[in-house]
C-alpha cells in the first residue's frame, strides 16, 4: 500500500477502536447507534448535497451504484444489530478481536476468488499473523457460558464484517464514497426506524438525554473512520486495508485493560507483537 492509503487505514483503526470503545461503554445500546447513525446522516447531509448540485447525481453513481448502496445498507443492519447484542453478551477485549479478526483469512481468500486481488507471501504471511494474533488475543476471555455467547455473536459479526468489505471494495468503484456511505447510513437507519419509533420510543428521550455525548462522538466515529475506509479501498487492495486496519484491536483491548479494568494476560501481548509484527510485513509486502 502507498503511504497515503497506509494513513488512512492506521487513522480509521485508531478512530474505530475509540467509537467501539465508547459502544462498550454504553453496553452496545442499539438505541445510542440509531442516534449516532441519525446524526451522522445530518452532518453529512450538506456535503451530499453540494456534491449533488454541483456534479449532478449521474456523475456520483452509476445505475448499478444504486444495488450496491442498498446492499451495504442492509448488511450493515444485520452488522449493528450483531454488535449490538454482541457488547450485551461480552467484554471489548473478547468481542472486539474475534469480531475484526475472523473475517481477515476468509476476506483476503475471497478477494482472490471473486475479485483477482493477488497478494505476494510476505504480504500474505503478514494477513496470517494479524489473523493469528487476534485470535489470540480473544482466547482469555473465554471463560463463562455467557461470555461465550459473546464470543459466537462476535463471529457473525466478523461474518457481515467480510461481506460489506467485499460489497464496499466494488462499490466505491461505482458510486462517490460520501453519497455510498450517507447511503448506507440512511438505509439503517430507515430499516431501523419502526422498532425504534415503536416498541423502543419510550426509551428514545431517556436515551438521547443520557447519552448525548457519547452520540455526538459515535456518529463522527462510525461514518468518519469508515468514510477513510472507503477513500482506502479506492486506492488500494481489500485484503491488505482489511487486515492493517486491524491495529485497532491492538487499541481497543489497551482501552479495554486502562479504562475498564478488563483482563489483560501474557497471552494478550504475545498477539499483540503478532499482530504488530504482521502489519509491518503487510507494509513490507
Amino acid at each position: 500500500m502507498t503511504a497515503d492509503v497506509w494513513t488512512l487505514v492506521l487513522a480509521a483503526a485508531i478512530g474505530h477502536a475509540l467509537w467501539n470503545f465508547a459502544a462498550r461503554r454504553v453496553s452496545g445500546n442499539l438505541i445510542v447507534l440509531w442516534f449516532a447513525l441519525t446524526a451522522g446522516c445530518l452532518l453529512l447531509l450538506p456535503a451530499v448535497a453540494f456534491l449533488i448540485s454541483t456534479r449532478g447525481l449521474s456523475a456520483l453513481t452509476t445505475s448499478i451504484g444504486y444495488g450496491y448502496m442498498l446492499a451495504t445498507g442492509l448488511i450493515h443492519v444485520a452488522y449493528f444489530l450483531l454488535l449490538s447484542r454482541a457488547y450485551e453478551q461480552g467484554e471489548i477485549s473478547l468481542v472486539y478481536p474475534v469480531a475484526r479478526g475472523s473475517g481477515i483469512g476468509l476476506t483476503a481468500l475471497l478477494a482472490w476468488f471473486l475479485l483477482g486481488e493477488q497478494i505476494p507471501f510476505i504480504g500474505a504471511a503478514g494477513i496470517g499473523l494479524v489473523f493469528a494474533g487476534i485470535l489470540l488475543m480473544g482466547a482469555p476471555g473465554l471463560r463463562s457460558g455467557h461470555t461465550l455467547h459473546g464470543f459466537r455473536t462476535a463471529l457473525w459479526v466478523g461474518a457481515s464484517i467480510v461481506t460489506y468489505s467485499l460489497v464496499d471494495k466494488v462499490g466505491v468503484s461505482q458510486v462517490h464514497p460520501i453519497l455510498y456511505i450517507w447511503a448506507m447510513a440512511m438505509t439503517t437507519v430507515i430499516w431501523l426506524a419502526p422498532s425504534m419509533l415503536g416498541s423502543r420510543r419510550a426509551e428514545l428521550r431517556p436515551t438521547f438525554e443520557h447519552y448525548r455525548r457519547y452520540i455526538v462522538f459515535m456518529s463522527f466515529g462510525i461514518l468518519g473512520t469508515y468514510l477513510m475506509i472507503l477513500f482506502a479501498f479506492t486506492r488500494g487492495p481489500v485484503s491488505y486495508i482489511v487486515a492493517a486496519r486491524e491495529f485497532s484491536v491492538v487499541v481497543g483491548s489497551v482501552l479495554g485493560f486502562v479504562f475498564m479494568r478488563e483482563g489483560f494476560h501474557p497471552t494478550k501481548i504475545a498477539a499483540i507483537l503478532a499482530i504488530t509484527a504482521g502489519i509491518i510485513l503487510i507494509k513490507l509486502g
